[in-house]
């Protein structure tokens, strides 16, 4: 089981959901989409269960929190804050598709669909991230489902339960 995450941190999401809704700039209609996508999955992640979070989003806490943090501690609005947040998102939503073979949330799954299509053309300020986000993913939350495993049999019985 992973360290609690979420239960410390989604009112900070929410705060920063509200921060963004109210003083973004949106220049066209993907853009418009795109920060669509960004509210509706910031206030799923300040609203679902945490602990459910954690479980799903485990790899992701672990690789990108930091990053994530940053932007929800932040003030800034900018197009870099928005590609950090669907970066953060998209590999949410590869971890789900790789560890349980579906993506619950639908946003999440939108995201992805559109960051999956081949002629989607991309702001500028995705388009970047969309390699960075899923390259090595895969392999990556693989091993670590295996390393769980393996550290959780190599305890003793007591201990492992």
């Amino acid at each position: 089981m992973c360290e609690p995450y979420f239960k410390n941190i989604q009112k900070d999401i929410l705060s920063y959901k509200n921060h963004l809704e109210k003083n973004n700039m949106t220049i066209d209609k993907t853009n418009k989409l795109f920060l669509d996508l960004i509210l509706d999955i910031l206030e799923y992640l300040a609203t679902e269960n945490p602990q459910k979070l954690d479980e799903l989003c485990e790899y992701n806490i672990m690789t990108m929190k930091k990053e994530f943090e940053s932007v929800i501690h932040g003030s800034s609005v900018s197009e870099k804050v928005q590609a950090v947040l669907l970066t953060f998102f998209m590999r949410i939503a590869k971890e789900m598709d790789v560890k349980y073979k579906n993506i619950e949330n639908e946003s999440l799954s939108k995201l992805y669909s559109l960051m999956s299509s081949k002629n989607f053309r991309y702001p500028s300020y995705i388009k970047d991230q969309k390699e960075f986000a899923l390259e090595n993913m895969p392999d990556n939350i693989k091993r670590m489902l295996y390393m769980k495993s393996y550290i959780i049999l190599s305890l003793p019985p007591s201990i492992a339960t």
